[in-house]
């Protein structure tokens, strides 16, 4: 609404100069009065619409709101018609090995590795698909190796996309159910192409219609909470740090750490050959001695 035009004097003060009445004052000023109302109203509920920020979360952060499109269960399940290829395999590949947020197998293993992800990340994929399989039979499921979990968005900035923060919010919101790593596995063995928006709402209510025991309501509320989005910008803040002075030891997904029990980590290595068990399980292997 436009504010009304200005009310002009025509001469000087005194006998002849033409003034704006009182009731025309009044209206003028409550017509303002909406305006500004209307103006604080927007920005105030705009922080919860369908723009993806939430109230008390850095806006740079919230990205766009994660919901479950109609006719998606209830609960996720590896074994039905409409789940995702390899579902079931990531179901056999986790059963029985316990999970407590980003923590995958024995939290007392005498040996810890740190995973920096991205999960648009093609290498990520690689990684995920291709050597924790081992990593998780040889070593997680035996209880002498904890994995911790660190989603990172590296790529987004490289795109002008959303899909490694649509990844991030959705992982974290798997890991408040303990369903991280089924998620995320089920995510890479499904990855689109990166940096083509590809993780929408809909391939992210697939990916967690696929996972054993997900509960799809509330994993979409806690993806789009304001602690999720300052746990985001708190492990992005970290890993950016140490990326600088470019290029640091965090140059890239996925950055590897290693630590002996629960001692503090130290980097280990970042993407190709660091990744390839025929270097990674040597350097496992010396600290469990």
């Amino acid at each position: 609404m436009a504010a009304p035009p200005p009310v002009r004097s025509k001469g000087g003060p005194g006998a002849g100069a033409r003034q704006a009445s009182p009731r025309t004052l009044a209206i003028a000023g409550a017509v303002i009065l909406v305006v500004i109302v209307a103006i604080v109203l927007a920005v105030v509920l705009s922080k919860g619409s369908g723009n993806g920020s939430t109230v008390g979360a850095d806006p740079a952060y919230d990205g766009p709101i994660i919901g479950i499109p109609s006719g998606e269960p209830a609960v996720g399940s590896s074994s039905t018609a409409t789940a995702l290829p390899y579902s079931s395999d990531v179901a056999k590949l986790f059963k029985g090995i316990p999970q407590n947020g980003f923590v995958l197998g024995n939290p007392n293993a005498p040996v810890t590795l740190v995973e920096y992800i991205d999960l648009q990340c093609p290498v990520c994929q690689g990684f995920e698909t291709t050597e924790l399989p081992t990593l998780i039979q040889k070593y997680v499921r035996p209880g002498t190796l904890k994995i911790e979990m660190k989603t990172w968005n590296i790529l987004d900035a490289i795109h002008g996309t959303d899909d490694s923060l649509r990844g991030q919010k959705a992982t974290i919101a798997a890991a408040k159910q303990n369903k991280a790593f089924d998620f995320a596995e089920v995510l890479y063995n499904n990855q689109g192409t990166e940096g083509t928006n590809w993780l929408n709402n809909a391939m992210i209510a697939n990916i967690a219609a696929s996972v054993d025991g997900l509960k799809l309501s509330q994993f979409a509320s806690d993806a789009n909470t304001p602690a999720t989005s300052t746990l985001i910008q708190q492990i992005d803040n970290y890993a950016n740090s140490r990326s600088q002075p470019s290029p640091g030891p965090f140059s890239g997904t996925p950055t590897l750490l290693l630590a002996k029990g629960n001692a503090p980590a130290k980097f280990y290595g970042v993407g190709a050959p660091a990744m390839d068990l025929v270097n990674l399980e040597p350097a496992i292997n010396k600290l469990l001695k």
